[in-house]
């Protein structure tokens, strides 16, 4: 049996975004060159559902993009709150992640004022 854990979730919470985060190419652009720096491939399409700027969105701080990319080896979600110029973002993989590398990228696109990042190791496996 591998000693290597199964895999792992790179996330990033983002505030303050000052770069375009309504631009629908402009994330579909980040994701491509993550999905390159990572070394993976995608398997389908991009996933965009958009939900609309109204009331009962607005009040919950949800107006924006959430976002589903398959990848060879798992997936990445971002989560994109217009209003608070929010940012949420996981990346899944059974491979090797570059913390440092994603949060560049990330930061090049995006320009968040503050960052949080969090890593968790995931094995079914070895659970205590």
């Amino acid at each position: 049996m591998s000693k290597k854990p199964f895999g792992v979730i790179f996330m990033l919470d983002a505030d303050g975004c000052e770069a375009n985060i309504t631009s629908k190419d402009h994330i579909q652009s980040f994701i491509d060159e993550l999905v390159k720096l990572m070394g993976m491939k995608k398997k389908g399409e991009t996933i965009f559902e958009y939900f609309e700027d109204n009331e009962y969105n607005r009040e919950r701080d949800i107006v924006g993009y959430s976002v589903v990319q398959i990848i060879s080896l798992s997936n990445i979600t971002i989560h994109i709150n217009e209003i608070s110029r929010t940012i949420y973002m996981d990346v899944f993989s059974c491979g090797e992640l570059d913390d440092t590398q994603i949060t560049l990228l990330f930061s090049d696109y995006f320009k968040p004022q503050k960052l949080k990042k969090q890593r968790i190791i995931r094995d079914a496996k070895r659970l205590y």
